[in-house]
């Protein structure tokens, strides 16, 4: 038996899950994978609600939940995630399977992905990351979180909204600081260059795609869910 340990994507919480999380959860063999929801704030600052967490302590809170979940595991474990919850999966993996050896994990599953790796000139939004174990993941083509032109303009918005919080004014200080240092090290891409101008226009379609279904439903419909729990299904 393999525990499925996942984490969902912004905005969910228990009672009000995500469309590709949930058509994960149906999609595994529930004879050879046990689904388990990790809970975390799933926040995003001020998107979510006035004194939410920033991304970054939220993605942190996820870290720590999926070691709890792990240690209190009996089986052999995949921790996973979709989409915000992605981003603590790999976090998890890079920064505290490292320190902790007794953790025993087979593999990282995630499914739209910010650190997508790198496929044909194209990555997630926050930047390809790799993983010390096997990683199974999907993603929709032209999905803006997880399959983004590398260079797009978007890259800085992932960059500039990870620390936004308007918790506290040290939040605040703490996401400005946070965004300088990022101006200061990427000159933001310099996306107001003319030749840049078409990198823009490519910029707004792909905002669209996240306001439509290419991050959300056609997970579902696309089979991509379907997909991955047919890989995570292949570690049992």
């Amino acid at each position: 038996m393999i525990d499925l340990l996942w984490l969902d994507g912004t905005w969910t919480r228990p009672g009000r899950r995500s469309a590709p999380s949930e058509a994960l959860r149906r999609a595994v063999d529930g004879s050879r994978v046990r689904f388990t929801y990790v809970d975390y704030p799933g926040q995003f600052g001020p998107a979510t609600g006035v004194g939410d967490l920033s991304p970054a302590e939220s993605v942190s809170a996820g870290m720590v939940a999926l070691t709890h979940g792990v240690e209190a595991s009996l089986n052999r474990v995949v921790v996973g995630g979709y989409s915000q919850g992605a981003m603590a999966a790999i976090a998890f993996a890079r920064e505290i399977l490292a320190q902790r050896p007794d953790l025993v994990v087979d593999a990282v599953a995630t499914m739209g992905d910010p650190h997508n790796p790198v496929h044909v000139g194209r990555a997630g939004i926050a930047g390809p990351l790799s993983v010390p174990r096997r990683r199974f993941t999907v993603h929709v083509p032209g999905d803006p979180i997880a399959d983004l032109p590398l260079g797009s303009p978007l890259r800085s918005v992932a960059d500039l909204t990870e620390w936004i919080s308007i918790r506290s004014p040290e939040a605040g200080i703490r996401w400005a600081t946070e965004a300088y240092e990022t101006l200061d090290r990427q000159r933001a891409q310099a996306w107001w260059a003319p030749w840049r101008w078409h990198d823009i226009e490519s910029a707004g379609r792909y905002v669209l795609g996240y306001l439509g279904t290419k991050h959300t439903t056609d997970y579902v419909t696309g089979g991509h869910a379907v997909r991955l729990a047919r890989m995570i299904g292949g570690v049992a």
